[in-house]
């Protein structure tokens, strides 16, 4: 696997939504379900804990031997998500997004 390849999963993981694809149901995030969340701390955590969920499948296959996920709330209604798979040979990925939650 090349770096560019497995940043293509990590984002194809990131960016489709759970549910999308029709043979892979199980493939793609959860943060949809985050839409109506009020922007707070556990919402941030949640983010991250669906990114890392997202990403698993990265690792059971072995093409990461680790995933970290940061979520920051940069203002109301808006999570920017960074994360980081490290590769078998210690290079390292990076991918960002923006997660919308609700700014009540």
């Amino acid at each position: 696997m090349t770096l560019d390849s497995i940043k293509e999963e990590i984002e194809m993981s990131l960016t489709v939504a759970k549910g999308s694809f029709f043979k892979r149901p199980e493939f793609g995030h959860r943060f949809r379900e985050l839409r109506n969340a009020r922007c707070s701390e556990s919402t941030r955590r949640k983010c991250e804990a669906y990114a890392l969920e997202a990403l698993q499948w990265l690792i059971d296959y072995k093409h990461l031997r680790s995933v970290t996920a940061k979520a920051v709330i940069v203002k109301d209604g808006r999570i920017e998500l960074a994360v980081e798979g490290t590769t078998y040979v210690g290079k390292t990925v990076n991918f960002k997004r923006f997660v919308e939650v609700s700014d009540v």
